[in-house]
């Protein structure tokens, strides 16, 4: 379920790449076979894209909401619950990302693992603000295809041209650079299409209330069909986070994995705690944005959303510099600042997309993407 958090964000396949000779099924590929073309390096914002948003009635060159993801298993997340209840056609993808593998552990991925596309969709407005709502598609990419998306990938980050050690910020190239919009377009329609998707998650808040409450649930494909997924170090398949006051959330149910992360959730507890505990809650909550420590199978839902908005103010109460935490994630190459207004932070827990018409990326989001960076580049290097 804490799989809703990673990320949300893509990588793309577009202008022409050279064509790739496919091995017998069941075989690694052998990156001998393939010749890169292009050479241009990536940064946050070629791997990790947040779309602009635009009005329904502007048009969009993604295929529909229904065509990507099934109804039976939309209503099974959201209309069947009746919680966070939103309209299937009304979803529009926000952001995008793209992995060389489904991490379900800090290592590096497998030689026969297949990438995957992440989609992430909310309810678009008539003004084109959308609600604090988001569903994530996940698309498998053939390993076999992984090569040429990293290749496209090269190709789409030469077209946008932003800087390699810039933060990610608002992609500014869809919507007006033809050639990126229509190779974008075209590399989602190539692979998120309903009968391939293999897990859809929902994070939300509550309709009709009063008090913000949040829902994260999800459902993925396994031998027997679609299941729900069960929370990390919880064995529940919901977990719902209410804003319980100016600086703090209540989640119900919630663990203390890390160790140290209940103490930090809560205000009363980590004041009340020793240096050395207040300490120990502090490290739980970066250890939850390290993805070389932790991956969506090994922490809760609620951690990744919910520490770029605490830390801050946890760590300026207990008089502690943030990056003298040992399990912090850290990056000489790039800028790791997380996108979005501080002070909207604590109405909403986005991670990857909008609160109306804000943008709001999380620590975890960023992280993650210099990570995965950081592998592709090693195993998929450019061309001289």
């Amino acid at each position: 379920m804490a799989r809703l958090t990673l990320l949300a964000v893509l990588v793309i396949g577009c202008s022409p790449p050279m064509p790739v000779p496919m091995p017998d099924a069941g075989e690694p590929f052998d990156a001998g076979q393939y010749t890169p073309v292009e050479s241009r390096p990536l940064g946050l914002n070629d791997a990790t894209y947040l779309l602009p948003l635009s009005a329904p009635d502007a048009g969009s060159p993604f295929p529909g909401p229904e065509a990507m993801i099934p109804r039976v298993l939309f209503d099974r997340v959201s209309t069947t619950p009746g919680d966070v209840i939103t309209d299937l056609s009304r979803l529009r993808i926000v952001a995008l990302r793209f992995d060389i593998c489904d991490r379900s552990t800090t290592a590096p991925c497998g030689e026969t693992a297949d990438g995957v596309i992440r989609l992430v969709l909310q309810p678009v407005f008539n003004d084109g603000s959308v609600e604090d709502v988001a569903l994530h598609a996940f698309y498998p990419v053939p390993r076999n295809e992984v090569y040429e998306a990293v290749d496209t990938l090269r190709a789409l980050a030469r077209l946008q041209n932003v800087p390699t050690g810039s933060a990610l910020r608002v992609n500014t190239a869809f919507g007006v650079d033809a050639e990126f919009t229509s190779t974008l377009a075209a590399f989602v329609r190539r692979y998120a299409s309903a009968p391939r998707i293999i897990r859809l998650t929902l994070f939300g808040q509550m309709t009709n209330r009063a008090a913000l409450i949040w829902v994260f649930r999800g459902i993925e494909k396994r031998a027997g069909g679609f299941a729900r997924i069960e929370i990390p170090d919880l064995m529940e398949i919901d977990q719902v986070s209410l804003l319980f006051s100016a600086t703090e959330f209540q989640t119900m149910p919630q663990a203390d994995e890390p160790k140290g992360f209940a103490r930090a959730m809560s205000l009363r507890s980590f004041m009340d705690g020793t240096a050395e505990q207040k300490k120990e809650a502090l490290e739980a909550l970066v250890a939850s944005d390290n993805p070389t420590l932790n991956t969506a199978d090994t922490i809760q839902c609620v951690t990744c959303h919910v520490t770029t908005t605490i830390l801050p103010e946890r760590a300026t109460l207990a008089g502690v510099d943030v990056t003298t935490l040992t399990n912090r994630y850290t990056s000489t190459q790039f800028d790791l600042t997380p996108l979005g207004d501080v002070a909207l932070r604590f109405r909403t827990l986005r991670a990857l997309g909008y609160l109306r018409n804000t943008p709001l990326v999380a620590q975890r989001t960023v992280n993650e993407t210099a990570n995965v960076i950081g592998e592709l580049e090693a195993r998929y290097p450019p061309a001289p």
